[in-house]
């Protein structure tokens, strides 16, 4: 009978492990030219995901063409030479089933995110500023559906509440 407790516990630990080197493998990409912002995402969200940070969007391309796809790609929109919106197009030409984040200050849309959001372009447009835990949850959604599970993790009740 102890050894039944031991191989389950071991059992357990080892999914745990398993499912933790799952998520960690899937690789973000994230894009804007402030080097605060960029500091801070990862300072927030480097312990959770596999970020790799890129300081504009030709850094971005640069990665990209190095390190080829990444599961989920978070760019600013407002940018100096190519904007987030065009960069998002061009990864998801290049590389289609990668999962595309705006993160935007300016809720007027003039990029045609709407149209991308329908057109299946991007997943989501965030608005800025964008706490650390929506951001979380939005790019563990992507990696979610990215991998056939829930897009949105089910919310767990309390121990003993009904």
């Amino acid at each position: 009978m102890e050894t039944e407790i031991y191989d389950s516990h071991e059992k357990l630990a080892f999914r745990k492990i398993l499912w933790s080197n799952l998520t960690m493998n899937e690789s973000i990409l994230v894009v804007d030219d402030e080097e605060a912002i960029l500091k801070g995402i990862n300072l927030n969200l480097g312990r959770k995901f596999d970020i790799t940070l890129a300081h504009g969007s030709d850094e971005a391309l640069k990665q990209l063409e190095e390190k080829g796809e990444f599961a989920v790609v978070v760019s600013d929109m407002r940018m100096p030479g190519m904007d987030g919106a065009t960069l998002l197009r061009k990864v998801r030409e290049s590389y289609p089933e990668t999962l595309c984040i705006l993160l935007t200050g300016h809720a007027d849309f003039e990029f045609g995110g709407s149209e991308a959001l329908q057109s299946g372009m991007l997943h989501k447009i965030l608005n800025k500023p964008c706490s650390p835990e929506k951001l979380r949850s939005t790019i563990q959604g992507a990696l979610n559906l990215r991998a056939g599970r829930k897009e949105e993790p089910e919310e767990q009740l309390p121990p003993g509440a009904f």
